[in-house]
């Protein structure tokens, strides 16, 4: 059996057999962090406003980005039932998500899915996010998307042509 830990900004991930448990991670110090950053370098608007107008909201979105980002998900997975995504299969409170798991995409293949074709050439923060061939995973046969706890991706999703009905 294949095991393997890894940690990103919001998540860790702990793979093991076909599945991936995904761990919102919480960095009670990070938003402060970051703010004292965004002092320094005169942004401190802009980059609160990425995560909401309201300052306290962001602050607070940032800090249960894990959980957010479990959410939508978990979310978009039992709304749509995609072969874009990676099946999200069971979730402990948004706190923990269990996603099936593919095989890493090491070739041209990612090119061929949607989502990519659809991002490529813009530099929005979803863009530049999905536009990384670690995000993807071959499964069943095609490439999906693992990692989609993304804000302002469910409109691509929506619109994809080969989705099962959302209702």
């Amino acid at each position: 059996m294949y095991l393997d830990f890894a940690c990103g900004s919001t998540r860790c991930v702990i793979l093991i057999g076909q599945y991936a448990i995904k761990i919102a991670r919480f960095r009670p110090l990070r938003p402060f962090i970051k703010l004292f950053e965004s002092i320094q370098k005169k942004q401190v608007r802009g980059n609160l406003e990425k995560h909401h107008r309201n300052p306290l909201l962001a602050v607070i979105k940032y800090l249960l980005a894990g959980i957010v980002a479990n959410r939508t998900e978990y979310r978009l997975y039992k709304k749509y039932k995609s072969d874009l995504l990676a099946p999200t299969v069971f979730t402990i409170f948004w706190l923990v998500n269990i996603q099936r798991r593919g095989e890493p995409v090491v070739d041209e293949r990612v090119k061929s899915h949607y989502l990519w074709n659809l991002f490529q050439g813009m530099e929005t923060t979803v863009a530049l996010d999905i536009l990384q061939a670690k995000q993807f995973c071959f499964m069943g046969g095609c490439v999906r998307l693992a990692d989609y706890g993304i804000d302002g991706l469910e409109f691509a999703i929506a619109e994809y042509p080969g989705n099962k009905t959302p209702w």
